[in-house]
């Protein structure tokens, strides 16, 4: 499920503002970087897909780099304007290289002696295909050991060394993941020197009228395109009586978290064979996913909101 909203359009227009300084530096002038940590169930990867599949994808149409015949999943896996890569957990510096490699289409990606010769193998694919934006998600999997620790400190200095090069390569680099990720990466000054494009989520504030409309349309388009996927045959109503704070309660108010409490009332309510996704189906989903998982420690669908929540005007 895709639902756009106010906050994605503010980090599309940071990722675009970064692509820009890319096309509007001549030759491989040294790139900066930009920062999207925030905490899980914010909703970031799934902001960076949206990203890809309609800006980007749309873009390359534009541009007549692709027909416009050629089906949109195509076009999303063989675009080079802007490479996402997506570590798994405890990646090395030389395996994150490698997945860059195999993104550029490079035949043996493996292949390399050190991370010298497979940057510098990146950086003549990355010119080649004129690549205006790397993303590294889930950044915080990569293995770089804490500087205090003397035994080790070279080998995170290495790993500043190496990211910073594919940064004076030519290549900005938007680095995505939790909080923690950031004093990894950014420890060392001249990394940090190079975070010019910080991105820093709040919670949504139920109370303020301008997120609160923004979770009136979020609810109002779950319940929409439930619909529209087949998934419920009837719309779904998350708005009537209390229902949408006690939603956002047991999300934690993120929006991420939402579509994923949503997700186990929907599983709930299809084995029940009901029509729509019902206050009953999300009172079972916090109680078996919500509290488990630690987003609340009450179902205030059935105990009511313990905390009152009045609607303040901007």
């Amino acid at each position: 499920m895709r639902i756009s909203h106010p906050r994605a359009k503010l980090v599309y227009d940071t990722l675009d503002t970064m692509r820009e300084g890319k096309r509007l530096s001549p030759g491989s002038g040294e790139m900066v970087a930009g920062t999207y940590f925030a905490d899980s169930g914010y909703g970031k990867s799934t902001i960076i897909r949206m990203y890809l599949e309609r800006r980007v994808v749309d873009e390359c149409y534009e541009r007549g780099l692709f027909t416009r015949d050629t089906p949109r999943e195509r076009v999303l896996a063989r675009q080079r304007l802007v490479l996402h890569l997506t570590l798994p957990s405890a990646t090395k510096m030389k395996a994150l290289m490698q997945r860059l490699l195999a993104a550029l289409g490079d035949p043996r990606p493996d292949q390399g002696a050190n991370i010298e010769a497979q940057t510098f193998r990146a950086g003549m694919l990355m010119r080649k295909h004129k690549v205006e934006l790397l993303i590294i998600d889930e950044v915080d999997h990569l293995r770089v050991p804490p500087p205090r620790h003397s035994t080790k400190r070279d080998e995170a200095t290495s790993v500043h060394n190496h990211l910073k090069n594919l940064l004076i390569e030519g290549y900005p680099i938007m680095f995505v993941g939790i909080p923690e990720a950031h004093e990894k990466l950014f420890s060392e000054d001249q990394m940090l020197e190079r975070d010019l494009y910080p991105i820093s989520p709040q919670p949504l504030d139920y109370g303020k009228a301008e997120d609160h409309q923004l979770l009136m349309d979020f609810a109002a388009d779950l319940g929409i395109i439930l619909q529209e996927k087949g998934i419920m045959r009837d719309w779904s109503d998350f708005l009537s009586g209390d229902t949408l704070q006690c939603f956002f309660l047991a999300s934690k108010g993120l929006l991420g978290t939402m579509v994923r409490v949503l997700w186990k009332a929907a599983e709930i309510a299809f084995e029940d064979g009901a029509m729509r996704v019902e206050r009953k189906h999300l009172e079972m989903a916090t109680d078996t996913f919500a509290i488990r998982k630690k987003y609340i420690d009450y179902n205030p669908f059935r105990e009511g909101p313990k905390s009152t929540l009045p609607l303040k005007q901007d």
